[in-house]
């Protein structure tokens, strides 16, 4: 127990990825519970490309597209693109101005990525911040901005994030709703493409931040609290229903959606070699799209999942619970395998059955499968000890009874409970005790075979159970027996 406990806490950190695969299988078996999502996803998809031409479109065409929607009802557009170059040519230098106009006059935003590169066109957030305590000096952060172009950028009414951070495993567990840019003048707060779709969709102007000595804590905004992890990230929670997806080609031939009315509409490219792909704890591969859909929903639902502090040491402690338990049992059902095995499924099966309902009613997160199999080790462990006990007193009893016994015997008492035999019995018997008249002298006149044949035969008579038709009466069998001046 002791030496499971010490590789726990030093393992903490490989561990961990065992962990998160079991907090993936709780979402793969019970998604989250699907609630009214606005967003809706305009793709730059195959067909989208047959009928208006090859990607990088005339930035005019990107301007109907924004246009378009937009008349449909769309509340918010949100481009999860990234435009850094200016068209050159007459046609594009017209487009960049259409484009510029259209995001303008609609409610837009775009999207920015943040790195440690050189800054290409450089932009200011367009939401106001307000923190609740103290940054800390460790909190880390970005230098660099890719940004579009300044005058999109000055245009559209919000700038957030793209840039993903998966696990070490590849996978994409975490999305981060705030980002630190350090700048030579200040350090800039930035949102995610996801919460600037959102702020524009809620109409406020800024967002309120509370920090702790750890990092980020929770995040206010439109009036409801977003728990933070201290990266200021949430734990994305996927559910079981698709984001409804339309082709940019049907907006552009003139022919609206009415899923678009009051909707926050993203647009991203899908066609084949163009979109960028993410493993998440439900699918091998899903649009970043989808991802920014999903984390808007859940803010939305205000259902987030999280990693309670204390949930290591519950985790610990169960198992040495467990443990103690499961030895004490062990003792008790040494000789019920049936019930032994019962048991030990009934304390493995537990934290399953508590974590689970941590998952589904409060999003909490707690990994059953560490404690389980510990204590499946531990059990594992006993039943060895206590194996190896038995087969030490079986041998130990072999080789001291196997000197006066037959081997018959010796194999009934090594198959039989030793301890019971060893410690005694209390039982009514008879014992006869007999002699052979003048036993010493006939053994100093006879050889060793023929004193055999004597004895062996006066044990057949005295052993043989006589019929009760011809057996003697107590009295003269006992005469027989301790003839007169004879009482050894």
């Amino acid at each position: 127990m002791l030496l499971l406990l010490a590789c726990h806490l030093a393992f903490d950190g490989p561990l961990s990825r065992l962990r998160e695969r079991t907090y993936d299988f709780y979402q793969f078996l019970a998604p989250r519970q699907a609630t009214s999502n606005p967003v809706v996803i305009v793709s730059i998809d195959d067909d989208s490309l047959k009928a208006h031409g090859r990607w990088p479109w005339n930035r005019g065409l990107l301007a109907d597209l924004v246009d378009g929607i937009t008349q449909s009802g769309a509340a918010v557009v949100g481009l999860a693109l990234v435009l850094p170059e200016a068209d050159t040519s007459p046609e594009g230098i017209a487009g960049d101005k259409r484009l510029a106009a259209a995001l303008s006059k609609n409610r837009t935003a775009l999207a920015v990525s943040l790195g440690n590169e050189a800054t290409v066109s450089e932009a200011e957030p367009k939401a106001g911040w307000s923190i609740v305590g103290q940054v800390p000096d460790t909190l880390p952060g970005f230098t660099g901005l890719t940004g579009s172009l300044a005058e999109f950028s000055n245009a559209a009414a919000g700038l957030g994030v793209i840039r993903t951070l998966p696990d070490p495993d590849g996978v994409l567990r975490h999305v981060p709703l705030l980002w630190l840019r350090n700048t030579p003048q200040r350090a800039q707060l930035w949102p995610s493409f996801a919460l600037e779709l959102l702020r524009l969709y809620a109409g406020q102007d800024g967002y309120t931040a509370r920090m702790n000595a750890a990092g980020f804590d929770a995040l206010r905004m439109a009036g409801a609290i977003v728990p933070l992890e201290p990266e200021g990230s949430i734990r994305l929670w996927e559910t079981a229903t698709d984001t409804p997806r339309l082709s940019a080609s049907t907006i552009l031939s003139g022919h609206g959606d009415p899923r678009l009315r009051d909707a926050i509409a993203i647009v991203d490219l899908s066609a084949v070699g163009l979109t960028q792909y993410l493993p998440t704890p439900t699918s091998p591969a899903r649009p970043g799209a989808e991802i920014h859909a999903d984390a808007i929903g859940q803010m939305l639902a205000g259902r987030f999942l999280a990693e309670p502090a204390h949930a290591r040491m519950l985790e610990r402690l169960w198992f040495l619970l467990s443990a103690v338990v499961f030895i004490g049992l062990s003792g008790v059902l040494a000789g019920r395998v049936v019930l032994g095995a019962i048991s030990l499924a009934l304390l493995a099966l537990t934290p399953f059955v508590f974590g689970a309902l941590e998952y589904s009613l409060q999003g909490a997160l707690y990994d059953p499968l560490q404690p389980a199999l510990a204590t499946i080790m531990v059990a594992g462990f006993e039943g060895y000890v206590l194996y190896r006990r038995s087969e030490q007193r079986r041998s130990t009893l072999t080789r001291q009874f196997s000197q006066y016994l037959s081997p018959s015997v010796v194999q009934r008492l090594a198959s039989s409970d030793t301890e019971a035999i060893l410690s005694g019995e209390k039982r009514e018997i008879t014992i006869l005790i007999s002699d052979i008249r003048g036993f010493t002298t006939m053994s100093e006149q006879l050889d060793t075979q023929e004193i055999a044949k004597v004895v062996n035969h006066f044990l057949g008579i005295a052993t043989d159970e006589p019929s009760s038709a011809t057996a003697p009466s107590t009295s003269s069998w006992a005469m027989r027996c301790w003839p007169s001046g004879t009482h050894r």
